[in-house]
C-alpha cells in the first residue's frame, strides 16, 4: 500500500490556518500519484472564535470541509458545553464523517468509516469524572473493549490499515485511558494512532510497540504527515508558513455564515440600567440558580456594555463564555479563600489556556458584602464551571464540591433569558 495521510488536531478556531491547510491539502491531493487522506483528530471548534461560538461549533465544520477532509473524530470542545445534541448539527454541516465509537446513544457521529482499504475509527476523552450530577444523555462505553471491537470489525470488512483518530490525549491524568496506556493493549489490532487533546507536537511520531502514534501540536501551526509504503511508516510534521496562501473557499464560506447569523445578532434582547459586566453576570448567576451568592471571573468578560439597549451581537462581544451555570454549597471559610485567591494580583494576572491568553482578572461577587461573610456558616453559591471546578484554580479537589449544573445552558443564554429576550431565530 502506498498512502499519504495528512493530519491536523486541536485547531481551535484558527480560521486563517484552516484556509492555509486547505491550500496544502488540495495541492497535495491534486499532485500525488497515490491516495492522499486528510484526517482531523478533533477540537476544530473554539468558544472564543466568533463564528464557532455563535453557531456552537457548527461553522468550523463547514470551514474544515473546505480542506476536503476525509474524516474527523469528535473532540471535547462542544459536547461538554452545549450537550451531545449539537453533534448531530456538526455531522449535518460536515462533508466528512464525524467519528465517535465510545459514546452510545448520540445522533450524528458514526463509530468508523472504511476509506477504500483504510479503516478509521474515533475515540474521544469521556470526562467520566466531570459533572457527576449531570444527565449527559448518552452512555460511555469501555474504551479498550470498544477499540478492539471496532478495529476487528474494520479488519473483517477488508481494512488493510487500521487508524485510530484519538482525542484521548497522549497522556492525560483526567481519564483512565490515554494513548500511551491504551496503545499497548491494541498491538496487532491498530496500526496507526493520530492523536489530539493534549496538543503534543511529535516531530517524528512515537512508536509504542508496533504502533506509530502521531500528533501535530495545536492551533493549525503544523500539519502532520504519515508516509506509508508497504511495511514502511514514517511520521513527520511541517510548520505552516504564516504567509502561505489561504484557500479562498474558506473565506467565502465564512462570509456566507456571517450573513446567516446577521439577523440573529441584530435581535434586541432588552435593556440594562447598569453596566453589563462581570458583576452583573455574577448577579444573573445568583438569581438564576436561586443562590445567596453569585461569583463570576472578570476573565470571562471581553468588554463592558454601557447601560442601554443590548443586542445579541453586543452581548457576544461582551462575553463569549460557553461556561455552564452551576450551584453548590460552600463553607464561609472556603468562600473567603476563593475570594482571596481570585483577587490576588499575581493570580488575577495569570493567562491560563482555557481563557486563550486573557488574564483571569478579579473574581466578582454578588449578593453579599465580602466583609460580612461568616467563616463558620455555609452558603449556597452560584457561578460557572470556571469558578466552581478545580481546573479554574479557585477551588481545591479535596473540597469535593457537589455542583449542580444547568447543562447544556451556557452563560450567554442565561443572560439573554434574564433580559427577557425571545429565543434566537
Amino acid at each position: 500500500m502506498r498512502l499519504t495521510i495528512l493530519h491536523t488536531n486541536d485547531i481551535h478556531g484558527r480560521q486563517e490556518r484552516i484556509a492555509q491547510i486547505a491550500t496544502l491539502v488540495r495541492r497535495e491531493k491534486a499532485a500525488a500519484d497515490h491516495p492522499v487522506l486528510h484526517l482531523d483528530a478533533g477540537d476544530v471548534e473554539e468558544t472564543t472564535n466568533r463564528l464557532s461560538n455563535l453557531t456552537k461549533g457548527t461553522a468550523m465544520h463547514r470551514l474544515l470541509s473546505q480542506t476536503t477532509c476525509d474524516a474527523a473524530t469528535v473532540g471535547n470542545a462542544c459536547w461538554l458545553r452545549y450537550g451531545p445534541a449539537i453533534l448531530a448539527e456538526h455531522a449535518r454541516a460536515s462533508s466528512y464523517p464525524q467519528l465517535l465509537a465510545n459514546f452510545a446513544g448520540v445522533d450524528g457521529p458514526v463509530p468508523s468509516v472504511l476509506l477504500d482499504r483504510v479503516g478509521v475509527f474515533g475515540l474521544t476523552a469521556p470526562f467520566a469524572q466531570t459533572g457527576d450530577g449531570i444527565d449527559w444523555g448518552f452512555e460511555r462505553l469501555d474504551i479498550r473493549e470498544t477499540a478492539r471491537s471496532v478495529a476487528g470489525k474494520l479488519r473483517a470488512e477488508g481494512a488493510e490499515l487500521v487508524v485510530l483518530l484519538s482525542h484521548l490525549g497522549l497522556e492525560s491524568p483526567l481519564d483512565p485511558w490515554d494513548d500511551r496506556r491504551l496503545v499497548p493493549e491494541l498491538q496487532g489490532e491498530v496500526d496507526l494512532v493520530i492523536g489530539a487533546h493534549t496538543h503534543h507536537l511529535l516531530p517524528e511520531g512515537e512508536w509504542i510497540g508496533r504502533v506509530l502514534v502521531a500528533q501535530a501540536g495545536e492551533y493549525g501551526d503544523h500539519i502532520g504527515r504519515v508516509e506509508i509504503d508497504g511495511d514502511s511508516m514514517v511520521a513527520s510534521v511541517e510548520a505552516i508558513p504564516d504567509d502561505l496562501e489561504q484557500w479562498a473557499g474558506v473565506g467565502a464560506e465564512a462570509a456566507r455564515i456571517e450573513q446567516e447569523v446577521e439577523a440573529m445578532l441584530a435581535d434586541d434582547l432588552g435593556s440594562v440600567d447598569v453596566p453589563l459586566d462581570a458583576q452583573y453576570i455574577a448577579e444573573v448567576m445568583r438569581r438564576r440558580m436561586d443562590a445567596e451568592v453569585g461569583l463570576y471571573a472578570v476573565g470571562q468578560v471581553i468588554a463592558v456594555l454601557a447601560p442601554g439597549r443590548v443586542t445579541r451581537g453586543a452581548l457576544w462581544e461582551a462575553s463569549d463564555s460557553a461556561a455552564n451555570p452551576g450551584v453548590t454549597r460552600i463553607g464561609g471559610a472556603r468562600l473567603l479563600e476563593m475570594l482571596r485567591r481570585g483577587n490576588d494580583p499575581a493570580f488575577a494576572a495569570e493567562t491560563p489556556r482555557p481563557l486563550r491568553g486573557r488574564p483571569r482578572g478579579r473574581l466578582e461577587i454578588a449578593g453579599i458584602d465580602p466583609t460580612r461573610i461568616d467563616a463558620e456558616r455555609e452558603y449556597v453559591v452560584a457561578g460557572t464551571d470556571w469558578e466552581l471546578e478545580q481546573y479554574g484554580g479557585y477551588v481545591d479537589a479535596d473540597w469535593s464540591l457537589a455542583v449542580r449544573y444547568e447543562f447544556p445552558t451556557i452563560v450567554r443564554e442565561a443572560v439573554e433569558e434574564h433580559l427577557g429576550a425571545p429565543p434566537p431565530r
